[in-house]
């Protein structure tokens, strides 16, 4: 069987912070198959824990081969942004997505919560005053928008796999979002 390709880029991205010397921390999915039937599990809260002294970044990762990603509770789910939300209220967390779009040159994107929750608020209500250049789509965050509000994350592809620039990622949001 062929392997998830979300769970690929995850595995790529998480191989590349360990390569450049950063801590990584994966949490780990239950596996629904493998629970009994009627067996509840909590949801995990967000993908992954990135830290580099002196910030933790609590991450949520999205791949994608489309142009945008659906606000659908099935792919964001709102248990993820409220608790990226309550993260980044403390200091020295800085919160967001990781927004992959595999099929546009593998561009990639840390989109800060803060940032996402407003641009979704503009979008999902239609709020024509906004300062957003890019279009709003009322049901999706589309690559335009991750250009725009988005810091991107360079990668390069070895032969096969994705080398992401993790380190120069996190000085940027470090420069950006530290000490706030």
């Amino acid at each position: 069987m062929a392997k998830n390709l979300g769970k690929s880029f995850e595995e790529q991205l998480k191989q590349s912070a360990v390569d450049q010397g950063i801590y990584i921390y994966r949490i780990k999915d239950v596996p629904q198959m493998m629970l009994k039937r009627g067996a509840r599990v909590s949801k995990n809260d967000f993908d992954s824990f990135i830290y580099k002294k002196p910030n933790l970044f609590p991450i949520e990762l999205k791949s994608t081969k489309a142009k945008s990603i659906s606000f659908n509770e099935k792919i964001i789910k709102n248990h993820q942004i409220k608790a990226l939300e309550d993260a980044s209220k403390y200091d020295g967390l800085i919160a967001g997505f990781i927004m992959n779009f595999r099929d546009f040159d593998n561009e990639t994107y840390f989109i800060h919560i803060n940032e996402f929750v407003k641009l979704k608020y503009y979008a999902e209500n239609q709020i024509k005053d906004h300062k957003y250049k890019s279009k709003l789509n009322k049901s999706s965050i589309s690559l335009d928008n991750c250009r725009e509000i988005g810091v991107p994350i360079l990668n390069r592809k070895k032969q096969v796999k994705y080398t992401y620039y993790v380190n120069k990622l996190l000085d940027e949001l470090i420069e950006r979002y530290g000490d706030k």
